[in-house]
């Protein structure tokens, strides 16, 4: 069951069905005519643990400071230009999602989760550039554990840079832990066809964390350099990685490719890290890198070559 939802807009003049509404912090933002102007503000209007959502109207939001989304069981969702279908893969691209958010904010990150039981979905983020971050999720003593990200786009665009992260669990102390994520269906973008510089992971996985999954998610490449990695996860003390179904596109084989698609290096328990059913492209030095070849447990894996192939150990 749902608790209240809260509308915002992302201009102070919005239309719906034709018709012009000013958007603002002082509205009660609990009708699509009534719609806040921020989303911190629609935050603080939630309660937690009731299960109240979060409404982005159609447009491009922007935020200059980074969006907190502490309460627990909080849903966040944009508006898909397509109709939504459950489990199956999408989007295909940020195209089809109306509602999109980035920061001014310089390396700004544009949410960071610090609840349990959050979920985001349907919004097209992009990271601001030099080090920008869609979402991050706190590792504190598993304030963000078991949240869920879906169908949403990561588009990696500006100005390039390595600390530039589509999804990241930043690294904590020795005792911080996450449990329980999932990233699903999200559709991870680095670089334009003009650019030349070369951004962080899709998914940047510094801190402890356990039973994290990344599935049916695509990751593609459209800039002229190499990308280091699209998956990282390099802790040593994480358990029950999971990447399944998910596939790694890159506009050639030489030069510019996913260099380590996933990178598990650190993460040295047998078996800590299971890739199942993924499909690669040809030209990486690893599609899986791992410190060991007995850390990674891996099925069903191809690369798209010129022949096509099982994936073999690497």
């Amino acid at each position: 069951m749902v608790g209240s939802v809260f509308w915002v807009a992302a201009t102070d003049q919005y239309q719906l069905e034709g018709r012009t509404y000013g958007a603002s912090d002082n509205n009660d933002g609990l009708s699509p005519e009534r719609a806040k102007r921020t989303v911190n503000n629609a935050i603080l209007a939630c309660i937690a643990s009731v299960n109240d959502m979060v409404v982005l109207l159609p447009g491009a939001h922007s935020v200059s400071t980074t969006v907190t989304v502490n309460k627990a069981g909080l849903t966040i969702v944009g508006i898909s230009g397509a109709l939504p279908t459950v489990d199956q893969r999408g989007p295909a691209g940020s195209r089809r999602l109306k509602s999109s958010i980035t920061s001014t904010e310089t390396a700004g990150i544009i949410f960071t989760v610090s609840a349990v039981d959050c979920e985001i979905s349907f919004i097209n983020f992009s990271p601001p550039a030099a080090g920008g971050r869609g979402i991050s999720l706190a590792p504190l003593s598993g304030a963000a554990n078991r949240t869920y990200v879906h169908d949403c786009t990561f588009s990696l665009i500006a100005t390039a840079s390595t600390t530039t992260f589509g999804i990241t669990v930043p690294a904590g102390v020795t005792a911080d832990l996450l449990e329980d994520v999932l990233v699903s269906r999200c559709y991870f973008i680095s670089g334009t066809g003009a650019s030349t510089g070369a951004n962080g992971p899709g998914v940047n996985i510094l801190s402890t964390a356990h039973n994290f999954t990344v599935e049916q998610c695509t990751f593609a490449l459209k800039e002229t350099a190499a990308w280091a990695a699209a998956i990282l996860s390099s802790n040593v003390g994480s358990l029950g990685f999971l990447v399944r179904e998910c596939d790694f596109i890159a506009p050639t084989s030489a030069t510019t490719v996913i260099t380590n698609v996933i990178d598990c290096t650190s993460m040295t328990v047998d078996a800590s890290t299971t890739v199942l059913r993924c499909y690669f492209t040809t030209g990486s030095t690893k599609q899986i890198k791992g410190t060991a070849t007995p850390d990674v447990a891996a099925s069903e894996n191809y690369v798209a070559d010129a022949t096509g192939g099982l994936l073999t150990a690497k």
